[in-house]
C-alpha cells in the first residue's frame, strides 16, 4: 500500500510539474513581429521634426587669428519665429545673420565650439585657434653692416688725406 501511495504521488507531480517544463525547454519558432509603438513627437504635414538637413562645417578646421574660415550648413526653420544663428567665442560675423563666412577673432589658443542653431535644433562642431606667430627680432652681433668698405675702393681723394 505504501509503495502505491508513493508511486501514485510521483505520479501526480510529474503530471503537473512535466508540461511547464516541457514548454520552457521548447524553442519558440514564431517570428516575433514589433508592435507599434507610439510617439512622443508631433506629427508634421511638411515632412519629419528634423530641421538641420546638412550638418554644420567649417574649413579649414584650425586657423590662425585673423583668418577667414568658411561655414557650411543646411537649415529649414517652420515660420519666422524659428531663428536661425551661428555662435563662437572664436569667430566674428562681418554681417549679422549672414555665416556662411567669418573671420578668426584673436583670442587664447586653444579648442573652441562652433554651434548652430536652428530653430529648436542644434549642431556643434569643434575649431582650433592656432598660436599667433610672432615676428622674432634678429639682434644684432658685433658691429654694423654697412655693406660698403672700409675707405673708398679708387684711392679718390679721401684716401690722399
Amino acid at each position: 500500500m505504501k509503495n502505491t501511495v508513493v508511486v501514485a504521488g510521483a505520479v501526480a507531480a510529474f503530471a503537473i510539474l512535466a508540461p511547464g517544463a516541457a514548454l520552457a525547454a521548447t524553442p519558440t519558432t514564431t517570428p516575433t513581429t514589433p508592435s507599434a509603438t507610439p510617439t512622443t513627437q508631433p506629427e508634421y504635414p511638411e515632412g519629419p521634426l528634423t530641421r538641420i538637413t546638412r550638418l554644420l562645417t567649417v574649413a579649414p578646421a584650425k586657423a590662425l587669428p585673423g583668418a577667414h574660415v568658411k561655414l557650411d550648413f543646411a537649415c529649414r526653420t517652420r515660420g519666422p519665429e524659428e531663428e536661425v544663428v551661428v555662435q563662437s567665442a572664436a569667430l566674428v560675423f562681418p554681417k549679422p545673420g549672414n555665416y556662411a563666412a567669418a573671420e578668426v577673432q584673436d583670442v587664447k589658443p586653444g579648442k573652441y565650439r562652433v554651434t548652430l542653431h536652428c530653430g529648436p535644433e542644434t549642431s556643434t562642431v569643434p575649431f582650433e585657434v592656432l598660436p599667433a606667430k610672432k615676428q622674432v627680432a634678429k639682434v644684432p652681433s658685433g658691429a654694423p653692416q654697412t655693406g660698403g668698405t672700409d675707405g673708398p675702393a679708387d684711392g679718390g681723394p679721401a684716401a690722399a688725406a
